[in-house]
């Protein structure tokens, strides 16, 4: 198994582990992956950023990614003014429970450091009890809960916000 940089060449095999995910109907809001263009679009306008966004190989194929995009990016904003990351993570489920999300995070916090994000927030879903243990092993905290959904699967959620302060 292997952490790298996410590169261009790796968009369909990005797009394939969206909708992998996307279709569990489990975790994600969305039932299927966006379009691969508008994917495309976005990794075209964020990797010479240099921003924190890596995948995970095993045996060559693509099973995990992590992003960290400034949220200024994703047309986001707080109250505070300030730029933070927003984080978004998948992992295929033949390969969860391997410590592929453990090893995502550590490299894409530690780039998060080197760009002088001062925080990380995201946003995860209460029933998705193993992904909230590994950010709550980075420091991630509880900041609020966010407005109940409805997942693709048809099951009510409850997902919530949370933080990281780095530095």
């Amino acid at each position: 198994m292997a952490i790298r940089k996410l590169r261009i060449s790796d968009i369909e095999a990005l797009h394939r582990l969206f909708a992998e995910v996307s279709a569990e109907g489990e975790f994600l809001l969305r039932a299927e992956a966006p379009p691969i263009e508008q994917m495309r679009a976005l990794l075209l306008r964020a990797l010479p950023l240099d921003l924190p966004q890596f995948i995970a190989e095993v045996k060559d194929e693509l099973v995990g990614s992590i992003e960290i995009f400034p949220a200024s990016f994703c047309g986001l904003e707080d109250s505070s003014g300030e730029e933070f990351g927003v984080l978004g993570m998948q992992v295929m489920k033949a390969h969860r429970g391997q410590g592929l999300g453990r090893q995502l995070m550590a490299a894409a916090l530690e780039h998060c450091s080197r760009l002088g994000m001062n925080r990380v927030e995201l946003a995860v879903l209460k029933s998705n009890r193993p992904a909230i243990r590994l950010y709550e092993r980075f420091a991630f905290r509880w900041v609020e809960d966010l407005p109940p959904c409805t997942l693709p699967s048809g099951r009510p959620d409850q997902p919530q916000k949370m933080r990281l302060l780095l530095g």
